[in-house]
């Protein structure tokens, strides 16, 4: 029987291959080979597809707080979501955002070497805090790893209520009503 090897490239590849059944291994950057699914694969006399799991062990925690660094106060809720670099596409579901201001993802690749690049999006945040406005782009680089983001406070806006037919007149009580997002 014939061996084949076949370039995965964006989760994509093919080949043609000799009819029978085959053992299935990988190497895969950012992931180990032991944890692949499934592990044989039968090819056809016609084309034919095989879809294939493989599973990373490594850990990132995404601490989000007021500074972006380490000691900043913490924002107590919210979530955030794996996506590709523009932040259009999500992977998997959202993590939520503890009281401590921290949102665990496992399973997720790295590489020592040459550090694996993964992408997030805060979805939401508590009510004192702005999200972070962007992709978050995170080389992953070891088995365990934290990042520190950014979510500033929420500013305090003034306004000013005067009468529209005598300049500088202020209203002397009167509620703004604002509807957003």
């Amino acid at each position: 029987m014939a061996n084949y090897n076949v370039q995965i490239t964006n989760g994509q590849g093919s080949e043609s291959m000799k009819s029978g059944n085959y053992s299935v291994a990988v190497s895969a950057t950012g992931y180990e080979a032991t944890t692949l699914s499934p592990t044989t694969y039968t090819a056809g006399v016609s084309a034919g597809s095989g879809s294939f799991t493989v599973s990373a062990n490594g850990v990132l925690t995404l601490i989000f707080n007021e500074t972006g660094a380490e000691g900043g106060t913490p924002i107590t809720s919210g979530s955030v979501v794996m996506t590709d670099s523009t932040g259009a596409t999500e992977y998997g579901s959202a993590i939520t955002i503890d009281a401590s201001g921290q949102a665990v993802f496992n399973n997720v690749p790295y590489d020592a070497n040459s550090p694996y690049v993964l992408y997030f999006v805060q979805k939401e945040t508590d009510a004192g805090h702005n999200p972070y406005s962007g992709v978050i782009t995170v080389n992953m680089a070891s088995a365990s790893q934290t990042e520190y983001v950014l979510n500033s406070p929420i500013a305090a806006q003034t306004f000013t209520l005067t009468d529209a037919n005598y300049a500088g007149l202020p209203v002397a009580s009167a509620t703004l009503s604002f509807t957003g997002e």
